[in-house]
Order: structure tokens, then C-alpha cells, then sequence
């Protein structure tokens, strides 16, 4: 899987209308706001295939590409209905119909279609959803793509899983959450232990300006410290504990933390808290801007959080989850471990650092390149176009591709540990047991001219 190229979404910047699906209506994001495509006035003709007859062309391994059009998350694993068998089926890849409109030129959706694996028009392309629309209205994207055998899977996910199919479901799909799932949450607050966080760094006014309704503000600043140097490490265990107990965070309290546009932050506050601890951390998939976009309301007025008196959290509880140095230096010899930096082909070849504040470039001897993106600041290939998490299966092949699986103990580093804790948490969600966030990173291992620094190039 080639390393992706920046798709222009000044679509997305400019308007946050919902991508709402029916049956026959679709609404969808362009640069000039919300347009309805009513599918009942489609150019081409709706051709079907049958559950059965996807089944023979996949047994007879025919090239064909199968495209779940449905909402990421149901493709994930999250419950989609009654009667309706979670997740997706084996081999299929996720692609909603409004990417497309999220794109700024034909050209610009090409691209975005031939990084899912949608480029040879001649392989047959085999579209489901739950009957809710969205297969249809790709179809027909397809098919004005220039796409020449596109089929429609008959009955949809419901009618594979009635006939006996397995389907392939994201092991913790559950700490991945949308925003109806939190909206609900929200509803029946009083009825359980539910704190949100807006993260950012220096990003106050932006959470001011508007916030999920009873979202609490926390400044990455809070959980980090700098030493005096470029380095930003996790607080030390006591000021950690003490933090997230003036937070109102305990052992049991579930956590959903959320950023407004760099989901980095999120990810890498829902590493501190599994790290101390905290049993249910959640992250809202694409954050604030995913949450606007379903048409949900923000709130200007400042939440505080509520202290407790007395924590029942033993920082840290889960220690293997960030290493420093020291342990670094001890696995760097085992074969059955692998350092991957999360960053970019220039920071890891030794080209150019991606931080103003710090002039080092390079990578630790041994160490497998997961690139990130284009710089320090984003993490485009672990992102779709909306801004929310790419498929956990791409991502897998990605780091199939490197080497990294799941029977492998793998430590994710980075420069300072933000995009370390998004690879982090991908993993994670994927059930893996022995994986890391090597805190240090790089600014950290380099600073110190003892340790070992890969030759450039």
C-alpha cells in the first residue's frame, strides 16, 4: 500500500452539513453547502448480484472488489439493527459514498478512490449497505467514475448474514465511538459515569468558541511536561494520579475524549489514561468536526470539572504501555521486537527534524519507518478524508507490509509521542497485546550523543 498524497478537503473545512442516507435520498458536502442527489432520477440502471453468486465468484478467487458503503462504524463492529450481523464482510473495504463529494476535482477523487483499491475499471465492484441507501448512491458514483461493472450485493449485510456468512468485526470497536452513539450517551448522562474531553494544546479559545455539550476542557500541557527540554514526556505517576482525580476521573468512570481538528491530542490523553488506569477510554472518530457534521449542536458555556474527594487509580496501573529509554535499550537486541517510528520519510532518513524548536533528524538503529504523512503536524495515513480513522483493515496491511503484526511486541515512537499514540491506539483497538508508546521518542533518545543514531539515508 503506497504512501498516500494529501487529498485536498477544503470541502470539509467549509461545510459541516450532516451525510444523512434514506432510502431514496442522499445528502452530501460540497464547496457550496448541502445538495440533495435523489436516487429514484439515477442515470444508470441498478444492476444485482445475489449473496450466492458473490459467494462462487469469491470461492472461484474471480478479481473483484467488495465496498461496504455503510457508516465506518458499522463496519467496525457497532451494532447495526435487529437481525443484522456486525462488522463487514472478509475482504471488503469501507468506503462511504460522501468521500467523494469531500474532494475538490475529478481528478482529486480518482486518487481517492485508487488508494481504497478502486482503480481498474474492469474488475467487478460488488457494493452493500443495510438497505439504507448509501450502496446505491456510491453505485451510481461509480458508474459516472467510468466504472463499468459495478453490482449491488441483493438484501445487503442482513441478507449475507441470514444465509449463514461470517462477518469480520474490529476486536475493540466499542472504544472507537460516533457521534449518535455519544449524543445518546449524553441523553442518559445522569445514569452512569460519563466525563468528555475536549484535548488540545493552547487550544482553549477554540473549545470556548464551542464544545460538545458538558465536554470539560484539558490542555495536553497538563499531562506533559518539557524538563526544560524539546523533550515532552507524560508527568510523573503522583502529579498524573492527582490530575486526573481534580478531573473527576476514577478507575471505573468512562472517559470519551475528543479533539477539534488535530485527533492527535486525543490520542494521546486516551494513553494517559489507560496508562493510569482507567478501564473504559473511548475516542470520538474525527472528533468535534465529525460531530458537527451530523448536525449536532455545540455549547459556548465553560464546564468545570468535579474533584474527587479520593481516587481508587494506582499510577501507573498499566506500566507496560509507555517505556522510556531504559527499556528501549533492553529490547533493541530481541528479534520478536519491533521499534516503529511513526514520522515522516525525511525525519527518519535524517533530511530535516519535523519540529521548529529542535534541529536533530534521524531515527534508532533497527527501527521500521510507519510513515505518518506529510509532517509532524498530521497523520494522513492513518485518517480518511473526513478526518476520522482509517479502515483498521488498511491500516493492518500497512504494517503487514513492514513486518509488524500482532504476534510481534512493538513500541510506537514518534518525536514527542503524539503520533506514536494514534498508531498506538489503532493497534489497540485491533486487540494487540504487546504493544508500547516509547515516551522519550526521538527528541528525547537523541539528545542524549551516547545512544545510538542510525546513519542518514
Amino acid at each position: 500500500m503506497a504512501p498516500r498524497k494529501r487529498v485536498p478537503r477544503s470541502a470539509f473545512a467549509l461545510c459541516l452539513c450532516a451525510a444523512l442516507f434514506s432510502t431514496s435520498i442522499l445528502f452530501t458536502i460540497n464547496l457550496t453547502g448541502c445538495r440533495m442527489f435523489n436516487q429514484e432520477k439515477a442515470h444508470f440502471p441498478m444492476e444485482e448480484i445475489s449473496v450466492s453468486q458473490l459467494q462462487q465468484w469469491q470461492i472461484s478467487s474471480k478479481p473483484l472488489v467488495i465496498i461496504d458503503a455503510r457508516a465506518d462504524h458499522f463496519f467496525n463492529g457497532w451494532p447495526a439493527g435487529e437481525g443484522i450481523k456486525q462488522g463487514h464482510i472478509k475482504d471488503a473495504i469501507s468506503f462511504q459514498p460522501h468521500w467523494l463529494e469531500l474532494a475538490d476535482s475529478s481528478e482529486d477523487q480518482q486518487q481517492l478512490l485508487a488508494e481504497k483499491g478502486i482503480h481498474k475499471k474492469e474488475v467487478p465492484l460488488v457494493v452493500y449497505d443495510q438497505n439504507d441507501g448509501s450502496a446505491g448512491a456510491l453505485y451510481q458514483s461509480l458508474k459516472q467514475q467510468g466504472f463499468t461493472e459495478v453490482y449491488q450485493l441483493a438484501g445487503g449485510i442482513q441478507a449475507w448474514g441470514d444465509a449463514g456468512n461470517e462477518t469480520i468485526v474490529l476486536p475493540k470497536y466499542h472504544k472507537l465511538v460516533y457521534p449518535q452513539w455519544l449524543q445518546q450517551q449524553l441523553e442518559r448522562k445522569k445514569e452512569q459515569s460519563l466525563i468528555t474531553l475536549e484535548v488540545g494544546y493552547e487550544e482553549e479559545s477554540e473549545y470556548r468558541s464551542g464544545h460538545i455539550p458538558g465536554a470539560i476542557y484539558l490542555d495536553t500541557r497538563e499531562i506533559e511536561w518539557n524538563q526544560g527540554t524539546p523533550s515532552w514526556n507524560f508527568i510523573p505517576d503522583n502529579r498524573l494520579a492527582k490530575l486526573l482525580a481534580q478531573y473527576g476521573i476514577d478507575k471505573s468512570t468512562m472517559v470519551v475524549v475528543y479533539a477539534d481538528e488535530l485527533a492527535m491530542g486525543a490520542y494521546r490523553a486516551a494513553v494517559a489514561l489507560l496508562y493510569s488506569g482507567v478501564t473504559d477510554v473511548r475516542v470520538l472518530n474525527g472528533g468535534k468536526q465529525a460531530w458537527k457534521a451530523q448536525g449536532y449542536n455545540l455549547e459556548t458555556n465553560v464546564n468545570y470539572p468535579t474533584p474527587l474527594a479520593r481516587t481508587t487509580l494506582q499510577v501507573p496501573d498499566n506500566d507496560d504501555l509507555v517505556i522510556n529509554i531504559p527499556e528501549v535499550k533492553a529490547l533493541m537486541d530481541d528479534p520478536d521486537t519491533i521499534l516503529a517510528s511513526v514520522m515522516t520519510p525525511e525525519e527518519f532518513n535524517g533530511e530535516k527534524s519535523g519540529y521548529f524548536r529542535y534541529s536533530k533528524a534521524g531515527h534508532i538503529p533497527g527501527s521500521v519507518l510507519l510513515e505518518n504523512g506529510e509532517s509532524a503536524y498530521d497523520m494522513l495515513n492513518y485518517q480518511d478524508i473526513d478526518g476520522t480513522m482509517r479502515s483498521w483493515t488498511e491500516i493492518e496491511k500497512m504494517w503487514q507490509k513492514k513486518g509488524i503484526t500482532a504476534d510481534k511486541e512493538v513500541s510506537f515512537y514518534c518525536g514527542t509521542g503524539w503520533r506514536a499514540s494514534e498508531a498506538f491506539f489503532a493497534a489497540y483497538l485491533m486487540g494487540w497485546k504487546k504493544i508500547s508508546v516509547f515516551d522519550d521518542g526521538w527528541i528525547g533518545w537523541s539528545m542524549d550523543p551516547a545512544n545510538p543514531v542510525a546513519p542518514k539515508g
